[in-house]
């Protein structure tokens, strides 16, 4: 029987050294990040150990399914050489890439705080610009996977001796029974188990904020490639559900916004810049900060203290601002391969119906993230790229024009709009890899991260726009709206955790305007900036937005945001995770700003009212999304 079985024996062996190597990435990737992760307790570990064998068996069977069909349909050629030779190419072909992206989120999942998904489709645009500097900063994991495949080697050559080709070629009809027997199994490990399993499955048993370590990147790489349809929830009857969330809204009738009584069509400058996290800011954080000009314009217009982003990325931002959409699903609505032809409106469309010119400045290649086809297909009159700028010595040679320069030109192109215009910018230099212009080298404090640095350049470079800007006419005529895409890197701790990576500045300021001064501390979300500043000027018509104005205080205000397949909403005192299914944590921000005492079954009437506000959002949604209705 043992002859009859051999092949079946040599495939496991050869799955092993796989289970055995993902065992050995998730210790690493644990190295690599393991600030980012609360403390870990024993039940922790267990586990992280269970599930992880499951996502790791399911991702190994998926990823090697023709090298186990071959190894399992009998064949005379089994054991000759070539075959084998076979096999083995298609073993390290297939997982090399595989360990490739394992290694990718040693490195990026302190940028992201979840694993890789279907989502890095996006970035194919900027491979090509993008991989040399992966390669020189990153160089080191490539010889990590280079080691852990001499040593995948040494253990392969153990599996098979070459002992028994003849009796493989005696194939009979027990040896295929059990190859069926086999496959079935294997089919079964596949799915994670009896019950299939999901990102989220590990849940049951660990914090969200322990999902990643259990995880694997192949897996969920491959499930999110798989679930790119998105289904319609059912929390509420429409009759109830509007109750709880609309989109469409419209200040018609509204008395003027008292930051703004004569309604005046003031030119509006929209200025989102990359990774400009609250923790930056010294006049917020009451310590030294890395953006002391954007502090400094904080006290001199309204601040918005107690802000938070709709998403990680910065193609999740970018629509959450200018259009009020947040991304609450793995894939990028600006490149959703699930639902290619969504239709969405923006600041633009809306303010162009009340004569508004519209422009969008971003100095990365034309095509970078589709922010280009965003732009003009939800209204913007043009786009200013890295095509469009006359200068290419001041291309940073990775994502595109330095911010100086490219703020400069924007600032330019700005002065020739017709009045009233809208004008959307969005800076890069603050990204990995974090490089400034060769001049600014030695001119800027370091900090604990690399970003601190190019923080404080693009700081200074939005210091230069404004210099350049105040001398023009239309200067005391603009609404300045300036926030971040989204957080980025961070050694603080409350920063590390599900509410703290959100946390960002939002700032509206109007030169000579005394009343639009001073702090306010209620919870604003990125989506709430296109009704605000619609309510600002006092736009009639009608809108759709998934937020509200800052300026009613007769809105709940909370925000909401989507990573790794949890929702999480925060009223700014407590923050819930969801599912999608049902609420599963629950924290007191006040009292327990590092978020580690679940109060999920205590603060009963607080889960109630959350979830039902969040649930009210995500139907809408996700019924907005399939019946394509983001647009009005």
């Amino acid at each position: 029987m043992l002859k009859e079985i051999q092949h079946i024996i040599v495939l496991l062996k050869r799955l092993a050294i796989l289970l055995l190597l993902f065992s050995i990435c998730r210790v690493i990737f644990y190295f690599f990040n393991s600030e980012l992760f609360p403390e870990i307790t024993g039940e922790n570990i267990f586990w992280i150990i269970i599930y992880g064998v499951r996502y790791d068996v399911s991702a190994i069977i998926i990823l090697n399914s023709l090298f186990i069909i071959l190894h399992l349909i009998p064949s005379p050629y089994w054991g000759t050489r070539t075959y084998q030779s076979i096999l083995k190419i298609l073993f390290y072909t297939v997982n090399t890439i595989a360990f490739l992206f394992e290694a990718s989120d040693f490195a990026y999942f302190k940028y992201s705080f979840k694993r890789i998904t279907s989502d890095i489709v996006f970035m194919t645009h900027d491979a090509p610009t993008l991989m040399p500097a992966f390669i020189r900063d990153f160089w080191y994991l490539l010889i990590l996977i280079a080691a852990l495949f001499l040593f995948a080697e040494f253990l392969y050559r153990k599996t098979y001796k070459g002992n028994f080709q003849m009796s493989f070629l005696k194939s009979g009809f027990r040896k295929n029974i059990f190859s069926l027997l086999a496959a079935a199994f294997l089919l079964i490990a596949a799915r994670g188990g009896i019950q299939s399993i999901n990102p989220e499955s590990a849940d049951a048993h660990l914090p969200v904020a322990l999902d990643a370590l259990a995880q694997n990147t192949s897996f969920t790489l491959l499930y999110s490639l798989k679930h790119k349809r998105i289904e319609e929830k059912n929390f509420f009857s429409q009759e109830e559900l509007g109750k709880h969330f609309t989109t469409q809204q419209s200040f018609e009738g509204k008395p003027a916004c008292v930051y703004n009584p004569q309604k005046k069509k003031l030119n509006v400058v929209v200025l989102i810049m990359e990774s400009f996290s609250r923790e930056y800011s010294g006049y917020l954080n009451g310590h030294d900060g890395f953006m002391p000009f954007l502090d400094s314009l904080m006290q001199q217009g309204m601040i918005f203290t107690n802000a938070w982003a709709n998403g990680k990325k910065s193609i999740e931002g970018i629509p959450a601002v200018l259009s009020s959409i947040p991304g609450l699903i793995n894939d990028p609505l600006l490149n959703y391969t699930g639902y290619p032809d969504l239709k969405m409106n923006s600041l633009a469309s809306y303010l162009k119906q009340v004569g508004y010119s519209t422009a969008f400045y971003h100095g990365a290649s034309n095509g970078s993230m589709n922010f280009d086809r965003y732009a003009l297909a939800s209204g913007f009159d043009s786009y200013f790229g890295k095509n469009e700028y006359p200068n290419l010595n001041d291309d940073d040679k990775v994502w595109g024009i330095f911010d100086e320069p490219f703020l400069q030109f924007t600032a330019g192109k700005l002065n020739k709009m017709p009045q009233p215009f809208l004008g959307a910018f969005f800076s890069l230099t603050s990204h990995h890899p974090f490089t400034i212009p060769s001049q600014y080298k030695s001119k800027f404090k370091q900090g604990n991260e690399p970003i601190e640095e190019v923080i404080q350049y693009t700081d200074y470079s939005l210091k230069k726009f404004f210099e350049t800007v105040s001398k023009q006419e239309w200067f005391a005529n603009t609404l300045f709206v300036i926030t971040a895409d989204h957080t980025g890197p961070t050694s603080d701790e409350y920063y590390k955790t599900r509410s703290g990576m959100y946390r960002i500045p939002i700032l509206l300021f109007q030169p000579g305007n005394n009343l639009l001064r001073g702090r306010r501390d209620e919870v604003v979300q990125q989506t709430d900036i296109l009704p605000t500043i619609l309510d600002f000027l006092g736009y009639e018509k009608n809108f759709l937005a998934f937020g509200s104005s800052a300026f009613d205080v007769a809105e709940p205000r909370y925000a909401v945001n989507f990573l790794g397949g949890i929702y999480q909403i925060t009223d700014g005192h407590y923050s819930l995770l969801h599912d999608g299914e049902h609420a599963i944590e629950l924290y007191d921000l006040l009292r327990d700003p590092l978020m580690k005492k679940n109060i999920i079954d205590e603060a009963i009437d607080v889960r109630e009212r959350l979830s039902k506000q969040l649930e009210a959002e995500i139907q809408v949604f996700n019924s907005s999304v399939i019946q394509n209705r983001l647009a009005q």
